[in-house]
């Protein structure tokens, strides 16, 4: 299954940028719709246990250099375009999921920050600085004569970036392990060896990482990286 990835900048006003092909191996249909595969990747894959509970964080960690937002007191933009798709809640998204979450009465006009607290399926694109990261919400694109796809981020135009601080004590599954040589993902093919912090800003500050990204508190809590080399 072959997937693109895009990359952009960031700013108080967004742009966003335009997808590049990238293949994932002997991923199958199947897998795209959610369903468990037939087919596995080509390489050998090396499955780790996710964390325990005890290592899920805490919903009052926050890093000191970065306080959460007030909420607006003020109306909210609501593009009635999104009015279709899925609200962004703590379920679990499909991994290969075709339509964009939306963020109900998010405005996007007062500049970037972070999406409501729950699970969004995106990509992680930069870091604003030391602590805050950007993302989007993603989609999966099936091509029907190959029966391929890829991740596409919004087109360009569409202002949907978010902002938030990654929490001090955030969980990283890496899905090529933490030294990216190898491939640590489950069935599902999301990762599973849990990695540092410092090594989740290294990723970030590159883009082009998929992941479902759980937000707590106005925080980046949770990172589970979605394969997609």
């Amino acid at each position: 299954m072959t997937i693109f990835t895009d990359f952009t900048t960031f700013g108080a006003w967004r742009r966003v940028g335009v997808p590049v092909a990238l293949a994932v191996s002997a991923l199958s249909l199947a897998a795209c719709s959610g369903s468990s595969g037939s087919a596995e990747p080509t390489a050998t894959v090396t499955v780790t246990a996710p964390p325990s509970p005890s290592d899920e964080p805490s919903p009052e960690a926050s890093p000191a250099s970065s306080p959460s937002p007030e909420p607006s007191s003020t109306s909210v933009f609501d593009d009635p375009a999104d009015d279709d798709w899925p609200p962004i809640s703590d379920k679990t998204p499909p991994i290969f999921g075709e339509v964009f979450q939306s963020d109900p009465g998010h405005d996007f006009t007062k500049g970037i920050s972070p999406s409501r607290d729950g699970i969004v399926r995106g990509e992680l694109r930069t870091m604003q600085d030391a602590n805050v990261a950007e993302y989007v919400p993603i989609k999966f694109v099936k091509d029907p004569s190959s029966g391929q796809g890829r991740f596409e981020g919004p087109k360009e135009g569409d202002v949907m970036a978010f902002a938030a601080p990654i929490a001090k004590n955030v969980v990283f599954l890496s899905a090529v392990g933490c030294d990216g040589k190898d491939q640590t993902i489950n069935n599902q093919y999301i990762g599973t060896q849990s990695c540092s912090r410092d090594k989740l800003i290294s990723r970030a500050v590159k883009g082009g990482l998929y992941a479902l990204i759980t937000v707590k508190n106005h925080q980046i809590a949770k990172v589970v990286e979605i394969y997609a080399p």
